[in-house]
């Protein structure tokens, strides 16, 4: 895992902050030009906005973020750059199947509906 990783990935873990975690990613997708690097970089942006989205209660606001990662998720192997990939799509998914079926909800109130913030597992390589 590299050191931007390492850092998006607290931020998304433990502080909840989506908005820095889209900033300081939305910086390495745009300098990157190397797939599958860009690429991650990209879909994890839109990862942490569809959880901002979530938490303000844009429903339709996460699921067009969920059809732009989705598929770029899915063409990543199991585990990169240290993050469980497989778990990140489960649950991501999971997440999109537990919407209510409004397009806006109360900000803050997802948790009310059984939706809790995913959060990135990490796998140590040996």
């Amino acid at each position: 895992m590299n050191e931007i990783t390492q850092k998006f990935v607290t931020l998304f873990n433990e502080e909840r902050d989506f908005y820095e975690c889209h900033e300081i990613f939305e910086a390495a997708w745009k300098a990157e030009s190397e797939e599958p690097l860009k690429g991650f970089y990209k879909a994890l942006v839109q990862v942490a906005t569809a959880q901002y989205k979530l938490n303000q209660g844009y429903m339709n606001g996460f699921r067009k973020l969920y059809s732009y990662c989705y598929p770029v998720l899915e063409e990543l192997p199991d585990v990169y750059q240290g993050i469980d990939m497989a778990k990140l799509r489960r649950e991501l998914t999971d997440q999109l199947h537990q919407l209510p079926p409004e397009a806006y909800i109360p900000a803050g109130t997802f948790h009310e509906i059984g939706i809790v913030y995913l959060t990135l597992g990490i796998v140590e390589i040996i």
